[in-house]
């Protein structure tokens, strides 16, 4: 009996075992299963809950001015992201989000579905630059999935300084308009990362194993731009386009010698910190995009040629007409009843019909050859983005019409930029400069990238003893005793040219109704040139005023008189040595 009892037990006992080990068969078999078939997901789904990858954000490139002050840099800032792969409760979180910032419901439903939509992203930007309070209440919510990083955000710290030669960035950080968006690959760095192992209460304690990549922040430009002489023109300029009630002013400052950009100035202008405030037409540079017809700043560049071409000579008189002359099926006029003038005082009165008789003398073809010496109807190969090349047409479309109207600077249109760098010809001894604003490129540790400080010179407009004939004894005169006598000075003797005309149609087809651009350029000190400044006032109120001499002549008179003295350019004499104006400078 106990034989049989113990076999009975004996029995049981195999019978137990045989299950035991029939469902840890089984058991095992579903791990091989679940590992070969989902392993690989169950793995990566590990890796999310234990690990988090906070990015490392690069500091964009500053942009700088040529003393060193920073007119765009980068500060930081708290943001809030999410892990939309490892958040517990996407609804949960968009609540408790939507409670700290004080979201309406339908911004707390918008961005629940924002973080039901984005799968198994490992970051989600959920709310750029919050306040200290808002961030730490995130923190204090402690949900897993949600966190806060320390995000560069681009500032413009004198507002609407060069706003538009500087531009402005995106949200994200992405160049946009203006030295923004054109240094991009140089101003943006590379972002970094780092993969942080957290416990099973979600704590960090480790960083994963090559799970962590340094960013590189962005390389510096630095400009020749100079912050005080830029605010000064800037604001006398937005005074004379207020006091005119112009519909806009355009302002350059160039070193003569060099083509390095002291200042360029746009009017209106607006805030890069604020860009979305504004409409697109603040963001043009309209001193290199914006064409128009010079009017008589253009006659010292056609008188210049033909004074080279020996056409024309020094004290050579022309008949002015008494201010009407009949050519052919044209009739030119002059602003005053002009009798017999001198060559000199052709330009320095100004008189159209004058410079027309020049044009007649010195023919299509070699006034064509002049025009495009001095660097018109292509650009001018300046630093910036966006460069119209103005208009000089094919010499086979010259006609006789062309003769007498480029000679008083119709059927041709400059930019503000081609304007001052054929006018720093007459500064510099006849050379044409190539123009730049960016002066270097700096690497992050201040390393010297690259240097942009010594353009070649393109060679001569005209020769050197004609420049110094055009400047000494007629564009000096034209500011002593012409159009340009409101641009003098006490103690430094500038030389310019005044320019008036009209706006052509924006319909097509002739001028617009009493439209004008009223404009002056000129440089100083005349015995050693420096600076040549270009002025330019659109659509003045005609009612108030609108020749060049009148409107733009005093603001290039206060620039030069602040930049002069503040550069350290020595005075040519006493006040008490100032010139006088004699005669009745006319107008243009």
């Amino acid at each position: 009996m106990d034989a049989l009892r113990s076999r009975h037990h004996y029995s049981a006992a195999h019978i137990i075992i045989g299950l035991l080990l029939a469902a840890l068969g089984g058991l095992v078999g579903r791990l091989v299963f679940i590992n070969s078939h989902h392993g690989p997901s169950l793995i990566a789904r590990a890796e999310r809950q234990q690990q988090s990858i906070v990015p490392l954000k690069h500091r964009r490139g500053l942009i700088v001015e040529n003393t060193g002050r920073i007119v765009a840099g980068t500060l930081l800032r708290k943001s809030i992201f999410a892990d939309p792969a490892v958040l517990p409760d996407r609804q949960m979180a968009a609540e408790k989000v939507a409670e700290i910032l004080s979201l309406g419901a339908g911004e707390m439903n918008e961005l629940a579905e924002d973080l039901l939509a984005a799968g198994d992203r490992r970051f989600y930007v959920i709310r750029r630059g919050v306040s200290n309070e808002q961030a730490e209440l995130i923190r204090q919510a402690g949900i897993h999935g949600l966190g806060l990083f320390d995000e560069p955000y681009r500032v413009y710290p004198m507002n609407d300084l060069a706003a538009a030669v500087i531009g402005f960035v995106s949200p994200d950080g992405v160049g946009v308009s203006g030295l923004e968006y054109q240094c991009d690959h140089w101003l943006r760095g590379e972002n970094g990362l780092k993969t942080i192992i957290r416990d099973a209460r979600r704590k960090a304690f480790w960083l994963a194993d090559g799970g962590y990549r340094a960013a590189r922040d962005g390389f510096h430009v630095v400009l020749t731009l100079d912050a005080e002489i830029q605010s000064r023109v800037e604001r006398e300029l937005a005074a004379a386009v207020a006091q005119y009630r112009a519909e806009s002013g355009v302002a350059i400052v160039m070193h003569a010698k060099t083509g390095a950009i002291l200042a360029m100035a746009n009017v209106p202008s607006f805030d890069p910190n604020n860009y979305g405030d504004y409409g697109s037409s603040r963001y043009r540079n309209r001193a290199i995009t914006d064409p128009f017809e010079p009017g008589s700043t253009f006659k010292p560049f056609v008188a210049a040629t033909a004074l080279a071409e020996g056409v024309v000579r020094l004290g050579e008189v022309f008949d002015c007409e008494n201010g009407v002359f009949v050519d052919g099926k044209r009739t030119l006029h002059d602003h005053h009843r002009y009798g017999l003038l001198t060559f000199e005082d052709v330009l320095i009165k100004s008189s159209n019909i004058g410079m027309a008789k020049i044009g007649k003398k010195l023919g299509n073809t070699r006034m064509y050859q002049g025009v495009r010496a001095f660097g018109f109807g292509e650009t001018t190969g300046v630093d910036l983005l966006g460069e119209d090349p103005g208009k000089v047409r094919p010499l086979p479309k010259w006609n006789s019409f062309t003769t007498t109207s480029v000679p008083m600077g119709h059927e041709v249109s400059v930019t503000p930029l081609q304007l001052a760098r054929a006018f720093c010809a007459f500064a510099n001894g006849g050379r044409l400069v190539q123009p730049y604003i960016i002066r270097a490129v700096l690497s992050a540790d201040g390393r010297l990238m690259k240097d942009f400080s010594d353009p070649p010179s393109l060679g001569q407009a005209i020769p050197e003893h004609i420049a110094a004939i055009m400047k000494d004894k007629i564009l000096v005169e034209v500011v002593n005793r012409g159009t340009g006598s409101k641009a003098q000075l006490a103690r430094y003797q500038v030389f310019g040219k005044t320019g008036t005309a009209q706006i052509a149609a924006r319909e097509g087809g002739g001028y617009g109704k009493k439209a004008y651009v009223g404009s002056f350029v000129a440089g100083a000190p005349a015995g050693n040139p420096e600076l040549v400044v270009v002025v330019s006032i659109t659509r003045p109120d005609p009612s108030i005023a609108y020749y060049g001499g009148t409107i733009a002549a005093p603001v290039v008179r206060e620039i030069l008189a602040h930049a002069l003295p503040y550069l350290q350019i020595p005075p040519e004499r006493d006040e008490s040595a100032a010139p006088q104006a004699t005669e009745t400078a006319g107008d243009d």
